[in-house]
C-alpha cells in the first residue's frame, strides 16, 4: 500500500508535537541537549523519507515547542466568540418571532497544553446583544412587538469538561414580546423569561498552526497565521495564543 506524504504529513507533526510536550511543567522549561537534538531529529528523518518534508516537520515542530519551554508549558488564550444569525426572540416555544441578532463573548484563560486543561480563573467579558429587523415567519403577518432587552448570550461561568474541552454556563433573557394572534389580529403579550444551559466548547491545539489545514469552516488557520478559527450555528470563535511571556 502506497502513502501520500502530503496526507501523512500531519499525523507525523502531531506525534512529534505530542513527544516534545513535557507533562512535568519543571522538566518544560529545560529545552532539549544537544544529544537529545540529534536524536529527535534523526527520528524525524526515520519517519519522513522526504528530506524537504523532514526539515519542514522539523521547523513546525521547534516552532510549536517554543510555547511550552519557559512558560511552565501554559498558554495564554484569548477566545473571541462572535454570533450573527435569525433568532427566535419569544421566550415561549409556542410562539415564533424573528430578528437578526449580534452578540459577542470574550474569555482570556491559562491553558496547561499537556494536559489540556484550564489553569486558574478565567476573565469573562459579555456585549449586549444587538437585535434588528423585527418579522414573523409569514412575511404578510404584523411582526413581534418587543418590551424589553433581548439578551441572546450571557457567559455566566466556564468549568472544565471532558477531553480537553470547556463546559459554558450559558444564560439567555427574553423580554416581554407581543404577538400577532392570526396573523394580523389582537396581540398577545409573552411574559419575560430566562433559560440556562451548559454548552460545549473544544478548544483547539495550537500545533494545528503549524499545519496546513483545508479550508473548513470545521477549523482554519487566520490569514495572518496567528489563532484558529471555528465555524458552527452561526457562531464564529477565534482562538488566539498570546506570545507574550
Amino acid at each position: 500500500m502506497k502513502y501520500d506524504q502530503s496526507n501523512f504529513m500531519p499525523i507525523v507533526l502531531c506525534c512529534l508535537f505530542m513527544f516534545t510536550l513535557q507533562p512535568n511543567p519543571a522538566q518544560a522549561q529545560d529545552k532539549m541537549s544537544a544529544e537529545e537534538e540529534a536524536i529527535y531529529k534523526n527520528m524525524v528523518k526515520n519517519m519522513v523519507n522526504d528530506t524537504d518534508m523532514a526539515t519542514e516537520v522539523i521547523k513546525k515542530n521547534e516552532s510549536s515547542r517554543s510555547w511550552t519551554e519557559g512558560k511552565d508549558g501554559i498558554v495564554d488564550y484569548h477566545i473571541v466568540g462572535v454570533y450573527q444569525g435569525q433568532t427566535n426572540i419569544v421566550g415561549d416555544s409556542n410562539w415564533i418571532g424573528y430578528a437578526d441578532v449580534t452578540d459577542r463573548v470574550e474569555i482570556d484563560l491559562k491553558w496547561m497544553l499537556s494536559e489540556s486543561k484550564m489553569v486558574g480563573t478565567p476573565i469573562l467579558q459579555n456585549t449586549k446583544s444587538e437585535v434588528k429587523n423585527l418579522r414573523n415567519p409569514e412575511p404578510s403577518c404584523l411582526p413581534p412587538v418587543i418590551k424589553g432587552e433581548y439578551e441572546h448570550y450571557e457567559l455566566q461561568g466556564i468549568k472544565q469538561g471532558l477531553g480537553g474541552a470547556l463546559e459554558l454556563q450559558v444564560k439567555t433573557t427574553y423580554p416581554v414580546v407581543e404577538v400577532a394572534q392570526f396573523c394580523t389580529g389582537n396581540r398577545k403579550s409573552i411574559p419575560a423569561s430566562s433559560k440556562s444551559r451548559p454548552e460545549e466548547l473544544v478548544v483547539p491545539s495550537l500545533v494545528m498552526l503549524g499545519m496546513s489545514l483545508p479550508d473548513s469552516d470545521n477549523l482554519r488557520i487566520s490569514p495572518d497565521k496567528k489563532s484558529l478559527i471555528h465555524k458552527k450555528a452561526d457562531w464564529t470563535w477565534t482562538f488566539t495564543p498570546n506570545t507574550k511571556e
